[in-house]
């Protein structure tokens, strides 16, 4: 399971600067970060920002139509967040698929260039590099969601977009979205959301299943593989 925050803000207004401080915060967890760019990315030069994030991060994915990157062509969000197996994602750019997906996001600015861009899904505005990163850090923590790629299940009482207004603002949990449940079910790479009636009956089935095998006593995870042929 993973849990998705976002850091958006006009060119040059330290988003990176401000991800990387949140990185070098955060302690027993695996963290991966997405940038998007619509420039030429330098990530193996020691003082870029880019290189900053490959350095601090457990996974960095650079997306890009051209220069040096990890993938050349343009990829939804989603279809990224598919492949990343970790505890958060951070990240950077994106703008419409975080509002597409209801991400919460952080928005950077300067001199309030960049204010236009608040919606009801942001947690928080940094503005010329002012801010504490113990708060930041703590607000991250709080409320990056789990992506529930538009469900839209009504189990939490809202519908997807509406739940991530509430958990912004602090009127909800994140921990309250039925995609936080134990299992994830990932079908050709590609996460697929599971309503927690259907969750408790692939669970309950494999868990009793497992449980009549000899050295299987108290697992922590089951990973099931199934191949066709």
């Amino acid at each position: 399971m993973i849990r998705v925050i976002g850091v958006i803000g006009r060119k040059d207004t330290g988003k990176t600067g401000l991800i990387a401080n949140i990185l070098k915060n955060l302690t027993g967890m695996s963290v991966a970060t997405v940038k998007n760019s619509h420039m030429d990315l330098d990530v193996d030069s020691p003082d870029t920002d880019s290189y900053k994030l490959k350095q601090l991060a457990d996974t960095s994915i650079f997306v890009t139509n051209k220069g040096s990157a990890f993938y050349y062509d343009r990829m939804h969000l989603k279809d990224i967040l598919a492949k990343l197996d970790c505890d958060l994602v951070i990240v950077e750019g994106f703008k419409e698929d975080l509002i597409e997906l209801n991400i919460p996001k952080i928005l950077v600015t300067e001199g309030g260039r960049g204010a236009e861009l608040k919606d009801n899904q942001t947690i928080m505005v940094i503005d010329d590099f002012k801010y504490d990163i113990d708060e930041v850090t703590a607000q991250v923590l709080e409320k990056a969601i789990v992506p529930s790629y538009t469900l839209n299940c009504g189990h939490c009482g809202y519908n997807c977009k509406g739940f991530a207004n509430l958990l912004a603002s602090g009127e909800v949990k994140w921990n309250k979205c039925v995609m936080s449940t134990a299992l994830t079910l990932i079908v050709d790479g590609k996460t697929i959301p599971v309503n927690p009636f259907v969750s408790d009956i692939i669970k309950n089935t494999i868990k009793g299943i497992v449980g009549t095998l000899k050295g299987t006593e108290n697992p922590e995870t089951i990973s099931i593989k199934i191949e066709k042929k």
